[in-house]
C-alpha cells in the first residue's frame, strides 16, 4: 500500500506554523508592553508641576515696627501700616493647568484687607483676574483658602508653561490702640506666614509650599 505524499503546500505551511505562532506572540507582546509604557507615560506628563515663591515687598528685611507711646505702653502706629505680601504660583511643566487653590495661614493680630490675583502670561503680558473668578474663605480668624475658577472657561486659556498666578494680600496688624505686649518688650519677635498652593488639571493634582518669616520690633515714641 502506498502512503500519501504531502503536497509541497501543506509541507510549507507546517513548516512555517511554528514560525508564525512565534512571530504573532512576539507582536503580542510588544505591543501590549508599548501599550503600557505609553500609558504610563501618558499619564505621567498629564500630572501638573508649579514652584511657589514669596516676598514681602514693602517691609526692609522683612521688619514690621510697633510705635509705642513711652508713657501709656499703647501701640499708637504701626509701620508699614498695610504689609504686602505677594505669592507667585508659576507653571514650570508641559501640562497645562486648570485651576488652583491656596491655603494661607497668617499671624495672629492681622487680618487681610484686600486680595487680588493677576495672570503674568509667558510674554510678560500682566492680566487682572476678575474677584468674580476667584473665591475667599475664612476656615479661622488666620486661617483662609483662595480658590479660582476653571481659568479655562472663566478666563478663556489654561495657565501654560512659564506663566503665573500673582497673588497680591495686603494684611493689616490690629494692635494699634492696645498695650504693647510684654513679651514685644524684649528681643524682636518673628512670625510666620505659610502658604500651600495646590496645581489641579481635572482630578490630578501637585502642591508647593512658602513660608515667610516676620520680625516684630518696637519703637519707644517720646
Amino acid at each position: 500500500m502506498k502512503r500519501k505524499k504531502l503536497s509541497p503546500t501543506r509541507v510549507t505551511l507546517f513548516l512555517l506554523l511554528p514560525l508564525f505562532l512565534i512571530l504573532s506572540a512576539t507582536i503580542a507582546f510588544g505591543f501590549y508592553q508599548n501599550h503600557i509604557t505609553f500609558h504610563m507615560h501618558f499619564s505621567l506628563a498629564q500630572k501638573p508641576t508649579i514652584t511657589l515663591t514669596s516676598a514681602i515687598l514693602n517691609a526692609y528685611d522683612n521688619t514690621i515696627f510697633l510705635h509705642v507711646n513711652e508713657t501709656t505702653k499703647t501701640i499708637e502706629k504701626i509701620s508699614p501700616r498695610y504689609l504686602l505680601i505677594q505669592l507667585n504660583i508659576t507653571n514650570n511643566g508641559i501640562t497645562p493647568i486648570e485651576r488652583i487653590t491656596i491655603n494661607n495661614t497668617i499671624p495672629k493680630n492681622w487680618t487681610i484687607t484686600h486680595l487680588s490675583i493677576q495672570l503674568l502670561k509667558s510674554n510678560q503680558t500682566l492680566v487682572t483676574i476678575n474677584p468674580e473668578h476667584f473665591t475667599i474663605n475664612y476656615l479661622s480668624e488666620n486661617h483662609i483658602t483662595v480658590s479660582t475658577s476653571n481659568l479655562r472657561s472663566k478666563i478663556g486659556k489654561t495657565l501654560n508653561k512659564n506663566e503665573s498666578i500673582i497673588v497680591s494680600i495686603y494684611l493689616e496688624c490690629t494692635m494699634k490702640g492696645q498695650f504693647l505686649p510684654p513679651k514685644y518688650e524684649g528681643i524682636p519677635q518673628n512670625s510666620t506666614i505659610t502658604a500651600i498652593a495646590t496645581a489641579w488639571l481635572g482630578n490630578l493634582q501637585s502642591s508647593s509650599s512658602t513660608t515667610i518669616l516676620m520680625i516684630i520690633s518696637y519703637i519707644l515714641l517720646v
